[in-house]
């Protein structure tokens, strides 16, 4: 009786913590704007230093690429592969111009 008792609250406990969120979970839109920060930091270089514009560009991307790993949201990681796809493009523009 005892083990069927231990092994409920045992089942009971690790369905729970599965459905925990993710320790990261709670600074993923925190990194998001770090991305997009990074993004617009970018666009503002464009014109005057396209070399600088360009690192800014890609850290948005890889900002935006962790932001999308550290959450579960659908709607967190849509607008995360938004923001690394335009950052992808941003970057690829600014080196084939630097070149």
């Amino acid at each position: 009786m005892l083990r069927m008792l231990l092994a409920g609250v045992l089942m009971v406990c690790l369905d729970g913590a599965a459905r925990a969120e993710r320790p990261t979970e709670r600074y993923a839109s925190l990194q998001l704007l770090v991305a997009r920060q990074a993004l617009e930091q970018a666009r503002a270089l464009r014109q005057s230093d396209t070399a600088l514009a360009a690192r800014f560009a890609r850290g948005a991307q890889l900002d935006a690429h962790l932001a999308h790993r550290m959450t579960d949201s659908r709607p967190l990681q849509q607008e995360a592969a938004g923001v690394a796809d335009e950052s992808a493009r941003l970057a690829r523009s600014l080196e084939q111009d630097g070149s």
